[in-house]
């Protein structure tokens, strides 16, 4: 015990990764949990559901050219008034008939298309076509996927947002480009790029079929490492799964087979361990064995830093003939940037207008809407059907959970005429801690306060004393607080652990629900016939409030100081794809509910609720010892 939060999300780390394929003993066992597992991936990715297609409205805004290749610069839709930058690269002269295909997919540099030409100008002159194109912020496009790295966009986690959605999305409307190109053979598609493009070509062939091969170079390697090492302070957002359901990478690539997969890494580079991308690909290499198509999952390891060098291009180009153009080519090295920025600027500094990547995330993610009910009969059965999608989606790790509370009673104290009682436990190895004031005789009502990251056990045991009214009252330190909690000062290294936690597929509001659901339990069996009531302040608040929707046996919440939408805190993944704040506060009815700090705007939605419900004293707003007061009288 007495190990941290980072501690445990390392721990967590670790598990996904040595548990993968738990399970999966032969052929049909992957094929049937294969389609689920394809789900769980776009899911993750944040589009589920998939965009609509529009029409591309291809844009060939000029051309250059040199020896053995011909470019056209192009702008395409990837959404309505949503504008991707692209180069097509054609051998010239043109041989005839249908040609391979390399769909290139730009790593990090800060204009993907000129940075990258060298590639494009490779693949011409040997005989392919190759689109590249831009991420959705290089260049000139307006669009942002270091929201999270910078600590810009922390909403972006319960609208369900990742970055590699976005560019994901982005690369299916590449690939939609590149097969319309008639001289393009669309059984002859392979898919490549390095660093984050490397990522990219991995992410599109799970997504996409169409992709018939693909190479990656220092694309990934597994969540235990990722996270464990601490790479995630040198990746962006969209290397970054939002992993709910906590799959490891191996697990995800699998997916692309039994088509050809080629990962390529350099030894020395520090944004990845050896012994990641080793165990990576040997776990997908097995279920390529399953298939009987070992020789077509393939590792090749160079010396160097995060880059490429010689034998990495060789090696990629030989793995294109043989499983794209089906034959050799020749062999050509990858030269320099034969061309200046101003000959390669797709939109010279100025995008179309309008042009709206910036609000991709919003034009890509459905937010949940909930429709206020006539009658409790209805506000009963829309309330089953909102505690299903959290417990199948945004809480579904609660349900997979198998961690357990154990604790022990270290101290029996008097505090005048109530008894004080001290536990210590752990969950999972990390220490949680929990006090109880009771008096003489129980009243059958037990206020239980959930502690927030920055408060003290001390401070909250005298708030929730002063306002108890003679009742029970408890306070639990959960995990990630007290004690245990980050350090919230270093906003880099905090930002960064809520990072490595979406890796993990955790928040800290959605493991303090699962404590706190655990702490009912506990109290419910050690104080029999005591009826609890739950109150916390901020993010605990929030957990509250949930904990509470899932648990209906609780006979009421207080929630002081919440942030009144998702957006703003109590971050949950995926959570506002269902439903918003003042609709899980609802949830909480015909149960008494006190707002405390609560905005009167954000508090309408609830209090229309309560009102149509014909239950309006139960509901309300106002100061800590009034709604305190309220929810206990109502609970009656």
């Amino acid at each position: 015990m007495g190990t941290t939060f980072w501690d445990y999300i390392c721990r967590v780390a670790a598990r996904i990764t040595d548990r993968a394929f738990e399970g999966i003993e032969g052929l049909e066992d992957w094929k049937a949990q294969r389609e689920r597992r394809l789900r769980e991936f776009f899911a993750m990715t944040g589009l589920d559901p998939l965009p609509e297609r529009c029409d591309l409205k291809v844009q060939v805004v000029g051309e250059f050219r040199g020896e053995g290749y011909r470019v056209e610069k192009v702008a395409y839709q990837i959404l309505p008034d949503v504008w991707g930058a692209a180069h097509i690269y054609r051998p010239d002269p043109m041989p005839q008939g249908k040609l391979p295909a390399v769909l290139y997919v730009c790593g990090h540099r800060p204009i993907g298309t000129h940075g990258y030409q060298p590639h494009g100008i490779m693949w011409a002159r040997r005989g392919y076509i190759c689109l590249s194109f831009d991420t959705i912020e290089q260049g000139d496009n307006p669009g942002d996927h270091h929201g999270l790295y910078y600590g810009r966009r922390f909403d972006w986690i319960s609208l369900g947002y990742s970055p590699v959605g976005g560019e994901l999305w982005n690369s299916i409307r590449a690939l939609d480009l590149l097969l319309s190109l008639p001289e393009v053979d669309p059984e002859r598609v392979g898919a490549t790029g390095i660093s984050g493009g490397g990522a990219h070509s991995l992410f599109l062939a799970v997504a996409d079929e169409r992709v018939k091969a693909v190479a990656s170079v220092a694309g990934t390697d597994s969540i235990k490492t990722l996270v464990g090492h601490r790479h995630a302070w040198g990746h962006c957002d969209c290397m970054m799964l939002f992993n709910i359901f906590q799959r490891d990478t191996s697990e995800l690539f699998a997916l692309i087979a039994p088509r050809p997969l080629l990962l390529c890494f350099a030894i020395h580079d520090s944004l990845y361990t050896p012994e990641g991308w080793r165990g990576m690909f040997e776990r997908i290499r097995r279920i390529y064995e399953l298939y009987g198509e070992a020789d077509k999952c393939k590792l090749f390891e160079y010396p160097g830093p995060h880059s490429y060098q010689p034998e990495a291009i060789e090696t990629i180009n030989r793995w294109f003939d043989e499983h794209v153009a089906k034959e050799e080519r020749p062999m050509i090295g990858l030269g320099g940037e034969e061309q200046e920025e101003r000959v390669t600027s797709v939109f010279n500094g100025a995008p179309p207008e309008p042009d709206r990547l910036d609000l991709l995330p919003e034009l890509i993610t459905k937010r949940g809407r909930v429709k206020l009910p006539n009658s409790m009969e209805e506000w009963e059965e829309t309330k089953r059907e909102l505690r299903r999608k959290l417990l199948e989606t945004p809480l579904s790790w609660i349900e997979r959970s198998e961690e357990k509370l154990a604790m022990e009673m270290i101290g029996d104290y008097m505090a005048g005429e109530r008894r004080h009682l001290v536990y210590r436990g752990e969950i999972d190895g990390v220490e949680v801690w929990l006090e109880v004031m009771a008096p003489k005789e129980p009243t059958g009502k037990l206020i239980l306060a959930i502690l927030n990251p920055g408060e003290s056990v001390r401070e909250v045991m005298g708030r929730v004393g002063s306002v108890s009214g003679g009742h029970a009252y408890a306070v639990f330190e959960p995990r990630g607080a007290g004690l245990s909690a980050p350090d919230v000062s270093n906003a880099t290294d905090f930002r960064h652990l809520v990072r490595s936690g979406l890796w993990v597929g955790l928040t800290w509001t959605t493991v303090a629900i699962h404590d706190a659901l655990k702490a009912i339990d506990f109290l419910r069996k050690e104080f029999e016939g005591e009826r609890i009531y739950l109150y916390g302040r901020g993010d605990a608040g929030v957990a509250c409030v949930y904990a509470a929707a899932i648990d209906e046996e609780v006979g009421g919440v207080v929630a002081d100081s919440i942030p009144t939408t998702h957006l703003d805190g109590g971050h949950i993944i995926g959570v506002l794809r269902i439903l918003d704040i003042p609709q899980a506060l609802g949830m909480i009815a015909p149960r008494p509910l006190g707002l405390v700090n609560f905005g009167p705007y954000r508090s309408l939605w609830t209090e229309r609720l309560y009102n149509r419900l014909g239950i309006p004293e139960r509901l309300h707003i106002g100061s800590l010892r009034g709604a305190m007061a309220a929810v206990l009288r109502e609970g009656a």
